[in-house]
């Protein structure tokens, strides 16, 4: 018998299906699924007209909807507040880009990019791993395992380089407009479930970041910038949003 899909779990997670284990019971994985490789590649023109397609179509549904309860989405404001609504839209995406959260997301995107991309550190202790199999220091059991466990580091890293900072814009988007609607009509505040993904993301890359201290001596000065910077980030998003461990997300906190 098939798993009923869990309804909202895609919302809040970190996006990575590969390492999910709730790839049978997401609504947005089965659809993903189905696109082949070009639909799926960012830079492929076909990734875009898919998206294009899917944009088209729902807006498609939302006027057919609409148009069933009577309701002109054309016509549902006026040029005046239109205007308000931009201007306010404009002030929120300033606020946020100069919000100390995303600039310290910044700081982090720039030292780690740099050494992710060079693969220098990596190869060098490769070479020190098969230098000391020869010499009987080690066994290939060990190598093999050392191996995997810096490319998994390495992996984990570049997975939510600009995860950390995705989820902190969408919860300080919200954080700044929230009138207290989804608490007053008893539901969880999407803000923290956003903020919850960053803090789990920034665990993660804190954990591949000392496992690289410890294993490639050659990282331990870019690590401990790196550690520090996501120790301030998830400090300040605790200060932030004080609730967001306490989120309950769909399927992964139930």
């Amino acid at each position: 018998m098939a798993k009923k899909n869990i309804e909202g779990i895609y919302n809040y997670c970190d996006r990575w299906c590969e390492r999910c284990t709730f790839t049978n019971q997401c609504l947005n994985y089965e659809g993903n699924s189905k696109l082949g490789k070009e639909e799926q590649d960012i830079t492929n023109k076909a990734f875009w007209n898919n998206i294009s397609g899917n944009f088209t179509k729902a807006i498609t549904m939302l006027y057919e909807m609409a148009a069933k309860e009577g309701i002109d989405l054309d016509n549902l404001s006026t040029p005046e507040e239109d205007a308000v609504f931009i201007k306010k839209q404009n002030e929120t995406r300033d606020t946020i880009k100069q919000h100390q959260l995303v600039k310290l997301c910044k700081q982090y995107q720039k030292l780690t990019m740099p050494f992710c991309n060079d693969s220098l550190g990596l190869v060098d202790k490769v070479k020190e791993l098969n230098s000391h199999l020869h010499l009987g220091i080690t066994n290939e059991e060990n190598v093999v395992l050392t191996v995997a466990n810096i490319g998994d580091s390495f992996e984990i890293i570049q997975w939510y380089i600009f995860l950390i900072e995705s989820k902190i814009q969408r919860a300080l988007h919200g954080l700044i407009e929230d009138e207290g609607w989804e608490v007053g009509n008893g539901f969880q505040r999407d803000c923290d479930g956003s903020a919850k993904i960053a803090l789990i993301s920034i665990e993660r890359s804190m954990g591949a970041w000392l496992a690289l201290y410890e294993q490639m001596p050659t990282s331990q000065d870019v690590a401990l910038n790196a550690l520090s910077l996501l120790s301030q980030i998830k400090k300040s998003i605790l200060h932030s949003f004080p609730n967001a461990m306490e989120f309950k997300r769909p399927g992964f906190d139930d």
